[in-house]
């Protein structure tokens, strides 16, 4: 009987042994791959509070940039209406600015950051900031365009047996004008939707990168009894744009503060 016990002991010891050991190799490759997915986390988010950064300080220089031009543009323009030669024809302009394109990490939509509001915002981030990037440079044609139409209409003026410089320059003053206005909406709709969205990425972001980030993730984000009764009902809420509203009110002052004073360092920089 002993020997029959000590047979069973070793076939099951000898059997046991290959198991655990697989178990405490699955258990060790899990624990890996949260630690790796936790470090992936954290360093997905120290990069997108390094690009929001970059895109939110090279906004904000694009629109002081943009602003003097339209400042310049009227000052043209009050320039002209000061002629009082009927003779005289206005070829009068000023340089487009130099503006680079503002930064834009073209990873960061495809970050895993675990967070529906910050992955939304940062893919209408990076479509902002093209969007952005295209029209400053189509803002710089149509004005090169806007100067050559100028200058062909003084030509044709001039070839004709009446010319009527005083119609030339009312022309003129008019789609300067009008060019300026279109720099204006632009800078206070479009562009001040987008650094809106940057600022609430980088206020979200901050939050996430602190010590108690889960936290607060699961208190705006995660499946609780008080919103959502289950996970179902959390995914369905987080693909509208509710969802986004939410948290968008939660954060709203703490937004509207940090751009207030982003525009007062902006105006200090002007002066």
């Amino acid at each position: 009987m002993g020997d029959f016990v000590n047979t069973w002991q070793s076939l099951i010891g000898a059997a046991l042994g290959p198991f655990l050991a697989v178990i405490l190799s699955a258990l060790g490759f899990w624990l890996k791959s949260i630690f790796e997915t936790k470090k992936e986390r954290k360093e997905f988010l120290r990069r997108i509070e390094i690009g929001i950064t970059r895109s939110f300080d090279d906004t904000f220089k694009t629109r002081m940039k943009l602003q003097y031009f339209a400042s310049r543009l009227r000052q043209l323009i009050a320039d002209i209406q000061k002629i009082t030669d009927e003779k005289h024809f206005s070829l009068e302009t000023i340089n487009y600015p130099t503006i680079k394109d503002i930064y834009r990490d073209i990873e960061a939509p495809n970050f895993k950051v675990r967070s529906y509001y910050l992955h939304n915002k940062l893919l209408w981030a990076d479509s902002g900031i093209k969007e952005t990037n295209e029209t400053v440079i189509s803002f710089k044609h149509d004005f090169s365009e806007l100067q050559r139409k100028n200058e062909m209409l003084v030509i044709l003026m001039m070839q004709n047996q009446s010319p009527n410089p005083t119609q030339q320059r009312g022309v003129y003053i008019e789609n300067l004008s009008s060019f300026a206005n279109a720099i204006d909406e632009f800078i206070k709709k479009f562009m001040g939707q987008g650094i809106e969205i940057m600022t609430q990425i980088k206020i979200y972001n901050e939050y996430l990168r602190k010590k108690h980030g889960y936290w607060f993730l699961w208190k705006h984000e995660g499946t609780r009894f008080k919103y959502f009764q289950n996970k179902i009902d959390q995914k369905k809420f987080s693909r509208n744009l509710d969802s986004l509203e939410k948290i968008d009110k939660a954060i709203q002052k703490e937004v509207d503060n940090a751009i207030r004073n982003a525009d007062v360092r902006a105006s200090k920089l002007q002066l």
